[in-house]
């Protein structure tokens, strides 16, 4: 079966350190505009499910600065240092089988986390359980719908073979992000906003060494044994520093829900 500690992207994989150092460069700014815009409470309780390189959980202990955070991943190699903080715990976790008590936090964050998951709904609606009444949950996934459009065709073959590989080696859906508005409140949180931000290609930002990583990352893992798809993942990640080459890649897509404070059919205390 298809699982990320196997995959393209396991922590064991040489330069998978720089490639989540990269996607926070990517997605960090955006992240923190959403929590805030959300309404984090500065006392708040909070959870980072799949920590990654840690930047979210220090995030979290500042934005917090009265709260505590328990930051959390399969493999805690690239956080671990983050254990000294005061306010910050750091525990491995896997989100599919070890669970907290109920209410036990009043924010929970996952960042490209449910897109590599067998049953995202119930993930959710398992972190769901673990927020408080009135908690906050807000997650965040990628939607690499917008490549289906692509007018470089290079570019446009190459995220494909990325998806594919991806799909078949960690089980990962890269278009996740257009269901989580439904995967949140179908999980019974009442709806409390939704953020997109475009992310562009060959422009010289932080999207490209993301995917200048990721490409190589794929390429060194599976395409290697097929000359083809290597061929066409290696036209993709040369296209990304072309001077006439910039486009959509994907959007960042952020959706946040509230706990009811009063569960259906229950009384006031």
């Amino acid at each position: 079966m298809p699982a990320y500690t196997t995959g393209a992207f396991g922590h064991r994989r040489t330069g998978e350190h720089g490639r989540l150092r990269a996607l926070e460069d990517l997605w960090d700014p955006f992240t923190e505009h959403c929590l805030r815009q959300a309404g984090v409470p500065a006392t708040a309780r909070c959870l980072e499910v799949g920590a990654g390189a840690g930047s979210v959980a220090r995030m979290l202990a500042r934005i917090c600065p009265s709260g505590e955070v328990t930051a959390t991943d399969i493999d805690t190699r690239f956080f671990e240092e983050l254990a000294t903080g005061e306010r910050i715990t750091v525990l491995r976790h896997d989100v599919t089988r070890d669970g907290f008590p109920a209410a036990s936090f009043e924010v929970i964050h996952a960042r490209m986390v449910l897109c590599h998951l067998a049953d995202p709904a119930h993930v959710l609606a398992a972190m769901t359980e673990w927020l408080s009444p009135g908690g906050l949950l807000l997650v965040e996934d990628l939607d690499l719908g917008p490549v289906d459009a692509l007018p470089h065709p290079v570019m446009r073959r190459g995220m494909h073979v990325a998806e594919r590989i991806l799909g078949a080696s960690q089980g990962s859906d890269l278009r996740l992000g257009r269901r989580l508005q439904s995967l949140v409140t179908d999980s019974g949180l009442t709806s409390g906003g939704m953020g997109v931000q475009p992310v562009l290609i060959g422009d010289g930002g932080p999207a490209d060494e993301f995917w200048r990583l990721s490409f190589a990352q794929i390429r060194d893992f599976h395409a290697r044994s097929d000359s083809s798809l290597a061929a066409e993942l290696d036209a993709a990640l040369s296209l990304i520093d072309h001077p006439d080459f910039t486009d959509l890649g994907m959007n960042a897509v952020s959706v946040w829900g509230r706990k009811p404070a009063q569960q259906p059919g229950s009384s006031p205390a």
